[in-house]
């Protein structure tokens, strides 16, 4: 049985801790975990005691592969240790980041997976070796994804049961650009009270989307459930509350959430960016929106709502590939091959499974 040691941040984000817990509780015996954070209240509290502690006593020669999420954790496996490595980003490769990578690669056996092909692309193109990175889509949990409209949800997030709830996807940061959701939103909103904003509540932009909120002076803009729930929110959970998807990403930005509204048949309005085109596209599993202007997200939203068929269609469509390209026991096989193949010192070749309804996506799995 392989050994797998996963080394990731102790607030890491939802794509990368969703991942990780995945993987540890993978029941096919093929490998096992044993999962370390980084950062104050994790297993090591900082880089350097990380380092110390897993040198101390040659600790990792228990393990056969290394796998680490993000710069710090890969920071510490290119130190701490001899064994091979297996590397997750957490955000978009930069210049920077590609060339310390390339460095790295020159004299340690690393292999780095990216969660989306735009990313995997942007390596190569940048001089890292194309048989050192490799492409696995984030695995949707379908079993949690709740289709159902929840009006107890509902009631207790603070909307009416004919308000239309639009949900600004995944965690607020940088690259998904709540802000412009809410700016969008707000169009809507004057247009019909009716029309309001759902934020999840995690990442580091909350609190700035919503004092963008109060000053559209819009009192019942904008809801963000875990302070309205005053609790940790599966982001699954939030689809039982919301009657449409509003994707703002501006730059890369983690697709599980994406996948998860697909799969929840959600329909969805986008701004398109390389990233959200490789998931959607225009009216075939999305409304797309060419240019980053609030009026045209809005005018897209009363399109979506405009015509019933349109808005199934594409619903529908978005489901099927989600359960196509994001299913939990395609993301096992391909990792558990991963490991398998690193571990043995084998060529690393990731199994893609064939096409089948969701036939635009032939050649880019």
């Amino acid at each position: 049985m392989i050994r797998v040691l996963h080394l990731l941040d102790v607030a890491a984000d939802h794509e990368t801790e969703t991942a990780a817990r995945q993987l540890a509780r993978d029941a096919s015996k093929t490998f096992t975990v044993d999962a370390r954070t980084i950062g104050r209240g994790g297993t090591y509290s900082t880089v350097l005691s990380a380092l110390l502690r897993l040198r101390r006593g040659h600790e990792v020669d228990r393990f056969d592969v290394i796998h680490a999420f993000g710069a710090r954790a890969m920071t510490v496996a290119t130190v701490a240790t001899p064994r091979p490595i297996v590397f997750s980003p957490n955000r978009f490769p930069g210049a920077r980041d590609v060339r310390w990578l390339r460095a790295v690669a020159a004299v340690r056996d690393v292999h780095v997976v990216a969660p989306t092909e735009t990313m995997r692309r942007a390596l190569v193109t940048r001089g890292l070796p194309f048989e050192r990175c490799h492409l696995i889509r984030p695995g949707v949990d379908f079993a949690q994804v709740k289709r159902r409209r929840d009006e107890a949800l509902r009631g207790a997030l603070g909307f009416a049961p004919d308000d239309y709830v639009i949900l600004a996807p995944g965690e607020s940061t940088r690259a998904a650009a709540h802000s412009l959701a809410v700016w969008a939103a707000s169009i809507l909103h004057v247009l019909d009270p009716r029309y309001r904003l759902l934020l999840w509540g995690r990442g580091p932009l909350v609190m700035q989307a919503e004092r963008f909120a109060q000053r559209t002076h819009q009192h019942g803009l904008m809801e963000v459930a875990q302070r309205e729930l005053r609790r940790r929110v599966p982001f699954e959970q939030l689809m039982s509350a919301t009657d449409a998807v509003l994707v703002t990403a501006t730059e890369p930005a983690p697709t599980l959430p994406l996948a998860v509204c697909m799969a929840a048949a959600l329909p969805i309005v986008a701004l398109v960016t390389p990233t959200t085109s490789e998931l959607l596209e225009d009216r075939h599993t999305a409304l797309m929106v060419g240019r980053t202007a609030p009026r045209l997200l809005a005018q897209r939203v009363l399109d979506l709502r405009a015509d019933p068929g349109l808005q199934w269609t594409i619903s529908d469509m978005a489901r099927t590939e989600s359960y196509e390209y994001f299913s939990m026991t395609r993301f096992l096989n391909q990792w558990r091959a991963v490991y398998s193949q690193v571990a043995s010192g084998q060529t690393v070749e990731v199994p893609q499974q064939a096409p089948g309804a969701g036939l635009r996506f032939h050649g880019r799995a």
